[in-house]
């Protein structure tokens, strides 16, 4: 056994595997998960520590292995998602895709690393699909664990119902804060602006591209909400309210958290997972 589980906390509630929705997210070191039911109930959540670059076979059994040991089958769930954190991705209006040329959409970009292939994801929302590049043995090895699995891009998964609503009023930036790198993304009037990822070696510059951002898109004033979620912690959080006097810390969709000790989770630094 070549994994690890830094958390797994799951409740015993009985519910038929097809009222499950697993979704897992890839870290720097491994990948983390949640599994909630049909009335958005939490029934576990754990973070692995893990080689994801490893030889298929190695990352294949780890996967599976974890998953057993969280109680989590493969087969017959409602949904199951993989979140991958992607640096290479375009947004396409839905009216002007074509599938066939995903790999055209991202080349006139940039160039795919290799090793790396070329995916979409639809987000029904905003009527748009997000073609991004992902490491293929790593999708490969979830897709043989986990059939039937969805590949979904970070920047997908940050546009959603809760934050389009909340930007009806007011405009609306959300920071995912990762190890090295932060993503960005701003909402108003129900519609995604912008979204992107930065380079961030330190929380400094995660600030200089914060405030660029309401500079370049003229958010400069009280109205504008700022959301943070992923690696927050104190410090962060106070110097982001010295700038951003409405800050609020994102924890994604509103869950039912049926175990005493899922109380105490950090749910915002889960909330890829959570959303």
């Amino acid at each position: 056994m070549s994994y690890s589980f830094d958390k797994l906390i799951t409740s015993d509630k009985a519910v038929a595997q097809y009222e499950k929705r697993l979704s897992i997210c890839l870290t720097s070191n491994g990948f983390s998960f949640s599994v909630t039911d049909i009335l958005d109930e939490l029934l576990s959540l754990g973070t692995v520590q893990c080689k994801t670059d490893a030889p298929m076979p190695q990352l294949l059994a780890d996967i599976k292995g974890a998953l057993a040991e969280a109680g989590i089958q493969s087969y017959g769930l409602k949904e199951a998602e993989l979140v991958v954190v992607s640096r290479q991705f375009v947004w396409i209006p839905q009216h002007l895709y074509d599938a066939t040329k995903e790999r055209t959409y991202l080349d006139t970009l940039c160039k795919v690393k290799q090793g790396y292939g070329v995916f979409s994801d639809h987000n029904d929302l905003i009527k748009a699909n997000i073609v991004f590049s992902a490491d293929n043995n790593i999708v490969s090895a979830f897709r043989i664990a986990v059939p039937g699995i969805r590949i979904r891009c970070q920047h997908s998964k940050m546009v959603n119902a809760t934050l389009l609503e909340q930007s009806d009023q007011r405009s609306l930036m959300l920071i995912n804060l990762r190890d090295g790198e932060s993503d960005f993304a701003i909402f108003g009037n129900k519609k995604l602006e912008i979204s992107n990822t930065y380079d961030c070696v330190n929380f400094d510059e995660t600030m200089y591209y914060a405030l660029n951002l309401t500079r370049q898109f003229h958010l400069e004033d009280a109205r504008l909400l700022v959301a943070v979620c992923g690696e927050a912690d104190r410090e962060r959080f106070a110097i982001l309210r010295n700038y951003f006097p409405s800050l609020a810390l994102y924890t994604g969709r509103p869950l039912t958290l049926p175990v005493a000790e899922m109380q105490h989770i950090h749910t915002y630094r889960h909330a890829l997972i959570l959303s």
